[in-house]
């Protein structure tokens, strides 16, 4: 009962999915030393927010294609705002984090398939 109501949560409103990449693009385009301190090493913060966000929009929009598509490219976008931000917050463009987003988004949608299995 419970795996279906959090099934029906992704599966019929986007709520969750956007309030994720409102709460990441927050946390990315915050100064360094704002952020709270979880003791994760940054590649693997970028790495879990990216699975569950790659999970939480493919349950939603059910099309692979076009969730990667979109989440690399804000993978992308993140990395050159953070380029762009004043030296004093602390932020650069990292390749290696996207490459960690982009590990992230298959790990997500690998999660949302045995999911889906699960459910149905």
């Amino acid at each position: 009962m419970f795996i279906k109501k959090l099934h029906d949560l992704f599966y019929l409103k986007p709520y969750f999915s956007i309030f994720l990449t409102v709460i990441i693009c927050i946390l990315c385009f915050m100064p360094s030393e704002n952020i709270p301190d979880v003791s994760a090493d940054d590649k693997t913060a970028h790495f879990v927010s990216f699975a569950v966000l790659g999970f939480s929009w493919f349950m939603y929009l059910k099309n692979y294609a076009i969730v990667a598509i979109g989440l690399t490219f804000f993978a992308v976008f993140i990395e050159f705002v953070q380029y762009l931000l004043p030296v004093s917050f602390h932020r650069s463009f990292d390749l290696l984090d996207i490459l960690a987003d982009v590990l992230g988004i298959g790990i997500g949608f690998a999660i949302a398939f045995v999911f889906n299995k699960i459910v149905k």
